[in-house]
């Protein structure tokens, strides 16, 4: 290719060098014609009549003549910005090397949707029915003393629904009289070992209209004499400071007192001392 592209060059200024030495050959053998008298000189420029131009002479096609000291050397080397400008490039497309990994086509599989198991509905973790579990929970009102905490709200009043869904979590199961009872087992089953009322005259829940219901404070209690006194009493104190820290709430002593850690232990150690005195009682 680059010898290609000299030649269109050498080509290109040979052309030029002959067409500049052919107009400079017809300025110099340009022949004048000769005046006469009938010539007439307007603006400068002589005239002659129509009549008069028979006599002069006709000058034929004046061959160009190359000049002997004109070099016809084509190798010789021209500037870069030189007559280039007619000079057309082309440049090749670059050949693309043919890879041996052959592509295979992409397979779409089908995608099968996972198949949502059916849920077992278990009887267990519903509310349990207050005529079934009258029996075991017909105790709760014949205890001989109590352990009492109440969780009251803060700026805002407990919300209904969300208060029912709370003490769901934490086990308790709507039941008898219309209060919450949280049993041996989280699904309703065992003793009672402690409950939870409304501050109010009839302490009971309207499970149908809690949902729509605001409720400033709850009530927790523990009835003495118990199976197991000391599981009963951690739960209820637990109970009582999850619903206080998720509600934004306080929990207060039977005495309308901030609970604090020396009031939570006194009131375990009464659980306890009852607890001995009433298998003493048992025991004579």
């Amino acid at each position: 290719m680059g010898i290609g592209i000299a030649l269109v060059v050498a080509l290109v200024v040979l052309a030029k060098t002959i067409f500049d030495l052919s107009q400079q050959k017809k300025q110099q053998a340009r022949i004048e014609p000769a005046l006469t008298d009938e010539c007439t000189i307007v603006d400068g420029f002589p005239i002659i009549a129509r009549a008069s131009r028979t006599h002069l002479p006709k000058v034929g096609n004046i061959e160009p003549v190359l000049a002997a000291e004109q070099s016809t050397d084509f190798t010789q080397t021209f500037a870069a910005n030189e007559e280039l400008d007619t000079v057309k490039f082309v440049v090749e497309q670059p050949v693309v090397q043919q890879s041996n990994v052959a592509i295979l086509p992409v397979r779409h599989e089908p995608r099968i949707e996972p198949v949502a198991e059916e849920e077992e509905t278990v009887a267990d973790d519903e509310f349990i029915d207050t005529v079934a579990m009258s029996q075991s929970q017909s105790k709760v009102v014949e205890g001989q003393d109590y352990v009492v905490l109440y969780v009251t709200s803060g700026r805002v009043p407990f919300d209904g629904e969300r208060l029912l869904k709370a003490v769901s979590n934490y086990g308790l199961r709507f039941g008898e009289m219309g209060m919450f009872h949280r049993h041996e087992h989280p699904n309703g089953h065992g003793q009672v070992l402690f409950s939870m009322a409304r501050v109010d005259e009839s302490g009971a829940f309207d499970l149908e209209a809690m949902g729509s219901e605001f409720i400033n404070a709850v009530t927790l209690f523990v009835a003495l004499p118990n199976q197991q006194p000391l599981l009963a009493y951690d739960m209820m104190i637990d109970t009582a400071k999850r619903l206080a820290h998720e509600f934004c709430g306080q929990v207060l002593d039977q005495n309308q007192q901030p609970l604090n850690r020396q009031l939570t232990e006194h009131y375990r150690e009464f659980v306890m001392e009852f607890t001995r005195h009433h298998l003493m009682s048992k025991a004579v």
